[in-house]
C-alpha cells in the first residue's frame, strides 16, 4: 500500500508546501490560541506585563512624569505625594535604574478586601531583577524585587 506522498506523479511537487504550511499552521495557532479561546486570565497577565514594561522603562529612561502616571491614584504614595514632591525626591537619589530582566508574574488575584481597597478591582505581583547604579561611585548592583500592581477602573499601575 502506498503512502499520499510515494505516488510520484501527483503529489510530490506539494509535498515540502505542505509541510511547511501544516508546520505554520500549527505553531500559529498554537502560539495564539489562549487569545482566541478567551482565556482571561492570560489577558490579565499581558496587561500586567505590559504595565510593568512601562514603568521600568520610563524608570530607565529617567522619565519622571511616566513614572508618576504610571503609580496606583490610591496608592498610599500617590495620595501622600504630589508629582514635584516625587520629582524632588527622584532628582536627589544618587541611585539609578540602568536595566531590568521581568522575570515572572507571581500572581493575579481579584480584590478580596473592598473595605480597605475600594478603588482596586485586582492585585499582582510581578517579580523584577534590577541593576542599579550608584551614580557618584559608578557601582552597580544587582537585586530581584516583587512589584505590587493594582487594577483601577481598568487599568493596571504599579503600587
Amino acid at each position: 500500500m502506498a503512502g499520499l506522498f510515494s505516488r510520484p506523479d501527483c503529489f510530490r511537487p506539494f509535498r515540502v508546501p505542505l509541510v511547511v504550511a501544516a508546520i505554520f499552521f500549527t505553531a500559529a495557532f498554537s502560539f495564539s490560541a489562549p487569545v482566541f479561546c478567551g482565556n482571561e486570565e492570560y489577558s490579565e497577565e499581558a496587561a500586567v506585563f505590559e504595565a510593568a514594561r512601562k514603568f521600568l522603562d520610563a524608570e530607565v529612561r529617567g522619565d519622571h512624569r511616566a513614572v508618576y502616571d504610571c503609580l496606583a491614584p490610591s496608592s498610599y504614595y500617590v495620595r501622600k505625594n504630589s508629582y514635584e514632591q516625587y520629582l524632588s525626591q527622584a532628582l536627589a537619589s544618587e541611585d539609578r535604574l540602568v536595566d531590568y530582566t521581568i522575570v515572572g508574574i507571581t500572581y493575579v488575584e481579584d480584590n478580596e478586601n473592598r473595605d480597605k481597597w475600594p478603588s482596586v478591582e485586582k492585585f499582582a505581583q510581578v517579580v523584577v531583577d534590577l541593576v542599579f547604579l550608584h551614580v557618584p561611585t559608578q557601582q552597580r548592583s544587582e537585586i530581584n524585587i516583587g512589584f505590587i500592581f493594582m487594577k483601577e477602573d481598568g487599568k493596571w499601575f504599579k503600587s
